[in-house]
C-alpha cells in the first residue's frame, strides 16, 4: 500500500454552499463538506449528497393540457382534501396533488374578466380571494368554495379599484391583509369591511410582501423605485391606522418575507454583490446568511419543503434552513426550476409545485418526481501543500448507500485550480457501499477540488454519497 502523508475527508454535506460561492466559484473558504458550485440534494437525507429531484408535469400540466399561460401564484394550503387553487395571467386554476383540474361544473379553468396578471390567491374562511392587475388598475375576485362561481369585480364594487402593482396577501382568522401599491389593504369578514387603502406609505412606495407572526402583521415596503426597504409591524387586529414598530434595511429593495420556526426571513437586494441576499431579522437588525448573483425573487416565489424555505434564484430552486433543528442552517441549490421564466412555487400537498414558461409557447406546472440527471456538486478547493512540497492524490474512497440497479455517480478531481483534471471514476455496482480507486492520474498539485456528476446516473435509483476520502503523499517541486 502506498505511503499516506495526508488524508482529506469530504463529508457533512448538509452544510450546503460555501459562504463565498457568489463571489468565487473556486473558493477555498468553507468547511470540507461545503460546495463551491452545486445543484444537488442535501436536505432529503441529511449527511448524504445525492442528485436533485427531477420535475414531472402534473396531468394537464402543460400547453397540451390546460396550462396555456404562466401560473403566477399557487395557494400554499389546501382548501379541501387534495384541492387548492392557482392564478395565472388570465385564468384561475384548480389543482389536485397530481393534476390541473379540467371540466366539471363550473368548467375549469375559469377566465377572470380583464385580468392580465394574477398576483396572489388566498383563502379566508369559506371563500377564495384572488388579487390581480388589469391593463389599468387592479381588482379582487371572490369565489365561494361551495359553488366555485367567481365574482369578477368584488373588490372594485365593494370598495374601489386597486392600484396596478404587486398584491401579496395573507390571512389570520377573519382578517385579510394585502398589498396595494403604496397602500396596505384590509378586509375584516366579521365586519364585512373592505378598505383597499387602510395604510398609506406615501408616494413612490410599494408593499412587497406581508406575513403574520407573533400576533402582528409584518409588512415589507420598498421606497423610491426600490432604493430603500423597510419592514413595518402592524397591530394584529388590523383596525388601527398606527404602525407598531419598524426595521430599516437601508438602500436595499425587499423581495419577500417568510416565517419559519419563529424567525422572519427576508430576501432583499444586495447592490454590492449585483444580486440579492437572504437573511433574518433580529429585532431591528437584519443578519445576512448568503448572497446570490441573480434576480431578486418576489412574494410568489417561496415555499416550505422539508422544514426549509424554497425560493427561486435565477432558473433554479434554492433551499434555506435546517431539515432537523439539531443541524446548522444551510443554503443550497436543490433543483432546476423548469423553463427559464419561473412563476409561482408552493407545497400545498407536501411536494413542491413549480410553474414555469419559456415566455411564448411552452408552459408547465410540475412537481418533484424521481431524480434528475442534471445534477452535480463541486467541493471547495483544498490546499494540499506542505512547505515546498505539493500533494499527490493516489487513492480515493467513496462511501455510499447500498446502490440500486444502474445507480451511478462520476467523480473527477481537479488540481491546481482546474489546470489539471483526473480521469473519470465511476461510482456504481449494485449493492456496493465502498468504492476504492487507486493510481489516480492527477499530477502533484498545490490544491484539489472534487467534482461529483450524475449525468450518467439513474432517474429511479439515486447514488447517495456519504463521504469522499482522498489519500496522498507529498512530492517536492
Amino acid at each position: 500500500m502506498p505511503d499516506i502523508d495526508f488524508e482529506i475527508n469530504l463529508s457533512s454535506f448538509n452544510e450546503g454552499n460555501s459562504p463565498l460561492i457568489h463571489l468565487d466559484s473556486k473558493t477555498f473558504i468553507g468547511n470540507k463538506g461545503q460546495s463551491s458550485e452545486a445543484k444537488a440534494d442535501i436536505i432529503s437525507n441529511p449527511g448524504f449528497l445525492t442528485q436533485s429531484p427531477a420535475l414531472a408535469n402534473l396531468t394537464n400540466g402543460d400547453q397540451s393540457g390546460v396550462v396555456s399561460e404562466l401560473i403566477r401564484h399557487i395557494l400554499d394550503k389546501p382548501t379541501a382534501t387534495d384541492t387548492t387553487f392557482a392564478i395565472g395571467a388570465t385564468k384561475l386554476f384548480k389543482l389536485s396533488s397530481t393534476a390541473v383540474i379540467s371540466g366539471g361544473t363550473p368548467s375549469w379553468q375559469q377566465a377572470v374578466t380583464n385580468m392580465t396578471e394574477g398576483e396572489s390567491v388566498v383563502r379566508l374562511k369559506a371563500n377564495l380571494y384572488g388579487f390581480f392587475n388589469k391593463s389599468s388598475g387592479g381588482d379582487i375576485i371572490k369565489m365561494p368554495l361551495s359553488t366555485e362561481v367567481i365574482d369578477h369585480t368584488w373588490g372594485s364594487v365593494t370598495d374601489q379599484a386597486l392600484e396596478k402593482a404587486l398584491h401579496p396577501s395573507a390571512v389570520k382568522e377573519d382578517r385579510m391583509v394585502f398589498g396595494n401599491g403604496r397602500y396596505l389593504g384590509v378586509f375584516i369578514e366579521g365586519l364585512a369591511v373592505l378598505d383597499v387603502q387602510k395604510l398609506d406609505f406615501g408616494e413612490g412606495s410599494e408593499v412587497a410582501d406581508v406575513v403574520f407572526h407573533s400576533n402582528v402583521w409584518w409588512i415589507a415596503v420598498n421606497f423610491g423605485e426600490g432604493k430603500r426597504g423597510q419592514v413595518y409591524l402592524y397591530d394584529g387586529s388590523a383596525i388601527s391606522s398606527v404602525l407598531s414598530d419598524e426595521a430599516g434595511l437601508g438602500d436595499q429593495r425587499i423581495g419577500f418575507l417568510y416565517v419559519l420556526n419563529g424567525i422572519i426571513y427576508v430576501a432583499y437586494e444586495d447592490k454590492t454583490a449585483d444580486g440579492f441576499s437572504i437573511g433574518w431579522l433580529s429585532g431591528r437588525q437584519l443578519k445576512p446568511l448568503r448572497y446570490f448573483k441573480v434576480t431578486l425573487p418576489d412574494h410568489r416565489q417561496k415555499a416550505l419543503y422539508k422544514n426549509t424555505i424554497l425560493f427561486v434564484s435565477g432558473g433554479d430552486i434554492m433551499s434555506c434552513g435546517a431539515p432537523v433543528e439539531q443541524l446548522p442552517i444551510q443554503i443550497s441549490t436543490l433543483a432546476d426550476g423548469g423553463y427559464a421564466n419561473i412563476g409561482g412555487i408552493a407545497s400545498p400537498f407536501g411536494t413542491p409545485l413549480i410553474a414555469s414558461s419559456d415566455g411564448d409557447t411552452n408552459h408547465s406546472l410540475a412537481k418533484f418526481s424521481g431524480f434528475s440527471l442534471d445534477s452535480n456538486w463541486k467541493s471547495i478547493l483544498v490546499d494540499i501543500t506542505n512547505g515546498r512540497n505539493l500533494g499527490k492524490i493516489h487513492t480515493i474512497i467513496v462511501s455510499t448507500k447500498a446502490l440500486g440497479a444502474n445507480a451511478q455517480c462520476d467523480i473527477t478531481v481537479e488540481g491546481d485550480q482546474g489546470a489539471e483534471t483526473s480521469s473519470v471514476l465511476e461510482v456504481k455496482t449494485t449493492n456496493k457501499t465502498r468504492h476504492v480507486f487507486k493510481s489516480i492520474d492527477l499530477k502533484a498539485a498545490p490544491d484539489v477540488r472534487v467534482i461529483a456528476d450524475w449525468a450518467n446516473g439513474n432517474t429511479t435509483n439515486a447514488c447517495p454519497i456519504r463521504k469522499i476520502t482522498l489519500l496522498g503523499i507529498y512530492q517536492e517541486r
